[in-house]
């Protein structure tokens, strides 16, 4: 939400949990240039790439026209060359293309087929240190799924004995299945569902071997694709997957922890990184707060313990404080409790049994840091009525016409951009204090008297977002 790159059309424009879709060049002149691969319309991936602070983001350079709209994922190889592995649209093969990196952009190659059987899906792949590249996906047999993994020791020219060559076994058939891979200091991974019922593990040496008989993580609950692996510099292989609750699990290279509750409300697109390159687990996901509103949190072992489950940006969060202004008996009344519950017609000036009625009054919704969304969600919707949005610039109230539109309180469910990223926020908007609480504000100002006057059931800073990926 810092800087909006684009806008997609797609339903998994950022693909699963794990996809790596943003990659840093490690090394070189250009050392740190990101960039990120996003599903932008049925058929496109397009690559888009900024340098630190990351406000200023190139133009679209297009990488399939082709691809299923659905999983894809890629990694990046020490000079800065990403491989990208998708499923093309008409055969539905596993297909991948090579991102060559030059003069500090990327040029793409030709498509090269992985498998050409039956159809392929959810790839994710990574690359050893020596440059052999491997991929994990499903392979759809019938009614089954299959687990398999497969490999590319010339840059991704051929894969395994050639396309016809489905890869390694790893898995026996299931009714759904979905696996993530990881490469670590020796020893590849592989952790997978089957059935819906179970999670499995499976590993291999990086030098030779064959991979293990699956060992069963965890084989109560509901799992689908909501999971992620990754691997410290140390070897230590973290797990996260929703299964009613987020949990974790850890794997020390011999013996398997105890599952850890995260969050007991669990989690969506959950996202495993190791801070700082050492054994201390970083988790991201998206939490629903209320219908069409997820926060994204985060918790983190920096301490022993996983931390208690918090807000990734405060921005996007319940509103510090929601202040509500009568011009009548010239009251203010603090309604941010009611604000943040989900009671229904709870937020309303005691004078006026109203969000906001008459001519003057007003709407202050304030928090610590500078906002860039809105949502209302109202009992009754109010009539008749106008308001303004404001903002304090240090001197005056200044007038602002929020991106989406001046939504007048007149219906009962907006989602209100005021402006469309955090780097669009009005550099002049400063702290100011009302009824004794500095803040950021934003204030609504009733200039036409409502005939039906609004009610509000809840009113927050937080989006409708869809999906989460972290850069590692």
């Amino acid at each position: 939400m810092q800087k909006k790159i684009t806008e997609s059309t797609t339903q998994n424009a950022l693909s699963l949990p794990g996809s790596r879709l943003l990659l840093k060049v490690p090394s070189g002149a250009y050392a740190g240039r990101t960039a990120a691969l996003i599903q932008t319309a049925a058929g496109e991936i397009k690559l888009y790439y900024a340098d630190s602070p990351y406000s200023i983001w190139s133009a679209p350079i297009t990488i399939a026209t082709d691809a299923v709209d659905d999983a894809f994922s890629a990694a990046i190889d020490s000079s800065g060359n990403i491989h990208i592995v998708y499923t093309e649209i008409t055969t539905e093969y596993l297909v991948t293309k090579k991102l060559t990196f030059s003069s500090g952009t990327w040029a793409v190659g030709s498509k090269v087929t992985i498998f050409n059987g039956n159809p392929s899906y959810y790839p994710t792949v990574d690359i050893e240190t020596g440059g052999k590249i491997w991929v994990c996906y499903t392979r759809k047999n019938g009614a089954l799924h299959y687990i398999y993994a497969k490999s590319s020791v010339d840059d991704g020219a051929i894969w395994g004995g050639g396309a016809g060559d489905a890869g390694d076994s790893i898995s026996t058939g299931h009714t759904s299945a979905w696996a993530k891979f990881v490469i670590g200091p020796n020893d590849l991974f592989i952790v997978y569902t089957g059935n819906a019922t179970d999670l499995w593990f499976s590993q291999r040496p990086i030098s030779s071997g064959s991979w293990t008989t699956p060992y069963n993580l965890a084989s109560t609950g509901n799992f689908d694709d909501q999971f992620d692996i990754a691997v410290s510099s140390e070897g230590l292989l973290g797990v996260v997957y929703d299964n009613d609750q987020l949990l974790y699990r850890e794997y020390d290279g011999s013996n398997w922890g105890s599952s850890v509750t995260l969050d007991g409300s669990g989690g969506l697109f959950p996202q495993i990184i190791f801070f700082d390159n050492v054994n201390v687990p970083v988790i991201t996901y998206l939490q629903q707060f209320a219908g069409g509103q997820f926060i994204a949190k985060q918790t983190n072992r920096q301490s022993g313990i996983f931390s208690t489950p918090a807000a990734l940006d405060s921005r996007a969060d319940i509103i510090d404080k929601v202040i509500l202004y009568d011009a009548v008996s010239t009251t203010f009344s603090d309604l941010t409790t009611a604000a943040a519950s989900s009671t229904s017609a709870d937020v309303f000036h005691p004078s006026t049994s109203a969000l906001a009625k008459t001519i003057g009054d007003e709407i202050y919704l304030g928090m610590n840091g500078k906002f860039r969304f809105l949502r209302f969600i109202l009992s009754s919707a109010g009539v008749g009525g106008t308001v303004s949005y404001s903002y304090w610039d240090g001197t005056v109230w200044k007038a602002f016409t929020p991106i989406s539109g001046n939504f007048n309180l007149n219906a009962a469910d907006e989602e209100l951009i005021l402006w469309t990223d955090f780097e669009s926020v009005p550099s002049d908007w400063q702290l100011n204090s009302v009824n004794s609480s500095v803040l950021f504000w934003v204030r609504l100002k009733v200039n036409t008297a409502f005939t039906t006057a609004p009610v509000g059931s809840q009113i927050t800073a937080i989006s409708n977002l869809l999906a989460l990926s972290v850069r590692r």
